[in-house]
This record gives structure tokens, C-alpha cells and sequence, in this order.
């Protein structure tokens, strides 16, 4: 893992957004994807993630390039439903 990161997740909401923009910025320049995620201490599944939802929706929806979300303004499932299909939980 990366000294610059211990866990992202533990990363304010801006400072993941500008960690996840600065990992596709090093693969639009060329890094390897492996790289990427070695330099920021990430998954190389997350890397995926990000280059395929910036690849989809450019650099203007990278605070829903969240792990879990689906590609920039895309909804799943259906609406006013649970995971499992039951009524929404409510907020906490």
C-alpha cells in the first residue's frame, strides 16, 4: 500500500474525489493500471472502476465515481425499492 494513503475510505468525500481524478489523470498519461493502484494505495478494482466510469461520463461526474455506484447518472434497480426488492429502508 501507498505512504500517501492509508485507506481512502477514511478520506474526506473532496479528498477521494481528487485522489480518484488524480488516478485517472496518471492513466491518461500512460501509467500502467497496476501502477496506479500501487501509487495511491488503492485496489486495482477501484482503479477499474474510476477509468471505466470517467471513460463513460467524463471528469465532470467524479463525485459519483463512489466504489458500489453505477456508471455517472445511471440508476439501478427500481425506484422506491430495496435491494431485496421490499420498501426502502429510511434514513438514518
Amino acid at each position: 500500500m501507498s505512504d500517501l494513503v492509508e485507506d481512502a475510505r477514511h478520506l474526506s468525500p473532496s479528498a477521494q474525489e481528487a485522489l480518484r481524478l488524480r488516478a485517472v489523470a496518471a492513466l491518461v498519461a500512460g501509467r500502467d493500471r497496476e501502477d496506479v493502484a500501487a501509487l495511491f494505495g488503492v485496489s486495482l478494482k477501484a482503479v477499474d472502476g474510476w477509468w471505466a466510469k470517467w471513460r463513460a461520463g467524463g471528469a465532470g461526474h467524479a463525485s459519483s465515481w463512489q466504489a458500489g455506484r453505477g456508471a455517472p447518472g445511471a440508476r439501478g434497480g427500481r425506484a422506491g425499492r430495496g435491494a431485496a426488492g421490499g420498501p426502502r429502508s429510511p434514513a438514518l
